[in-house]
């Protein structure tokens, strides 16, 4: 790019044609050089940020089939017990915070936590099995 960019700045009477376009090869190789010692390439970092080492289509799959069983198993839930659950796990909500925002008992709301997480292991243990 950088050959055809500078095209009208080539000067007949200084070099050849293939000299200039050399020196312009070897001078953008030389930054490209520099800059990599002093700061990563901008694809690079990109290409590495989005590549996943770890991925594979069998593990995707598996983890899609376990979210997928995990909802149908929560959708077996009572309604307290599921929006319990999913504010304990899925928010990161205490058992003393649970129980001021649903404005039940702290008590109750262990109780549904235990419950529904008993429910789900063997809802998934049948799925599993």
């Amino acid at each position: 790019m950088n050959i055809w960019n500078h095209a009208g700045d080539y000067a007949r009477g200084k070099s050849a044609p293939l000299t200039w376009m050399t020196a312009i090869v070897r001078n953008r190789s030389l930054d490209i050089a520099r800059r990599t010692r002093e700061e990563p390439d901008v694809d690079d970092a990109l290409a590495q940020a989005l590549a996943d080492e770890t991925a594979s289509p069998e593990r995707e799959a598996a983890q899609r089939a376990e979210a997928h069983a995990l909802r149908d198993c929560l959708r077996e839930l009572d309604a307290e017990q599921r929006q319990t659950i999913a504010l304990a796990f899925f928010h990161g909500l205490s058992h003393s915070e649970l129980a001021g925002h649903l404005r039940r008992p702290l008590g109750t709301v262990k109780t549904h936590i235990r419950r529904g997480l008993v429910k789900l292991k063997d809802c998934l243990m049948r799925g599993a099995a």
